[in-house]
């Protein structure tokens, strides 16, 4: 799956239901070590959010409410979080 945007390792997403059950797309995104630094996280984080957001509208289009998480590299290493692989 191509990057979107700089700082991006991996990401994917799922569907399913938020907790008022309403649909809802969910992304799960790790990002390198370095993006995930205080200096530069809100930035990485804002670019992947704005490059699918410009590109889909996930709420009129799909009626979906997108969610996002993000994990460093490191982070992902330790926990080995299955979403995130």
């Amino acid at each position: 799956m191509p990057q979107p945007s700089p700082g991006i390792v991996k990401w994917r997403y799922t569907f399913g239901n938020d907790w008022t059950g309403d649909p809802a797309i969910f992304f799960w995104v790790t990002l390198t070590d370095e993006a995930s630094k205080k200096d530069d996280l809100s930035k990485a984080t804002e670019a992947f959010r704005k490059v699918l957001c410009e590109r889909i509208d996930f709420q009129n289009d799909w009626d979906l409410i997108p969610y996002f998480n993000f994990r460093s590299e490191s982070e992902q290493a330790i926990l080995n979080d299955e979403v995130y692989a």
